[in-house]
């Protein structure tokens, strides 16, 4: 069996990551494109890695719609 992936993969999907904005400082940017600046409480949790961008992103998740 090959290991490629195939449409449809989890793997093929875009992730949400934090990047470092100039201007907002740190900032969640979705797959959509959508940037959602960080609260401080969640900029001390991603510092102490209690927290990660898909954790960040479930909360900040709006169905399609809506």
């Amino acid at each position: 069996m090959s290991d490629a992936a195939h449409p449809g993969d989890e793997r093929d999907a875009p992730e949400s990551k934090i990047e470092d904005e100039p201007i907002l400082g740190p900032v969640l940017t979705m797959p959509d494109g959508r940037m959602q600046p960080l609260t401080l409480l969640e900029r001390v949790l991603v510092a102490l890695r209690l927290t990660n961008a898909k954790l960040l992103e479930a909360r900040y998740f709006k169905p399609v719609g809506s």
